[in-house]
């Protein structure tokens, strides 16, 4: 959780962030013990919003909630969002069709934004 908490407070107070790059954690086990799933929208102010931010890449994502609402809560604050990818971790081989469908639902604030999903 310290982790996510310190995530938080990077890209809140980045607001000339114009590109971001993340690695998921390859401890699944620990990943999985988010307890709060509305954390994002709790913590963050109601009028959070990257406005510069136009490049996302996540590698080593497990498609665990937590990881999912972080992805969802990016996409959703991001009006000038180009390109978000997303390449899973190699220990996720079952759920990756799972995580590529959740993906495409998520609502963007960019109409412009592309999710690239590396399935390598």
């Amino acid at each position: 959780m310290k982790e996510i908490l310190v995530v938080l407070r990077l890209i809140v107070n980045s607001p000339c962030l114009q590109e971001l790059q993340i690695s998921g954690s390859s401890n699944t086990s620990t990943a999985t013990e988010a307890p709060d799933l509305d954390f994002w929208e709790k913590e963050c102010p109601s009028d959070c919003t990257f406005s510069l931010l136009e490049t996302v890449k996540m590698t080593d994502m497990s498609g665990v909630p937590h990881e999912m609402e972080f992805i969802k809560f990016l996409l959703r604050n991001s009006p000038m969002l180009e390109t978000m990818s997303i390449t899973p971790s190699v220990y996720v081989t079952d759920g990756r069709l799972n995580m590529l469908i959740e993906l495409v639902r998520f609502r963007r604030a960019s109409a412009q934004a592309d999710i690239i999903f590396i399935k390598d």
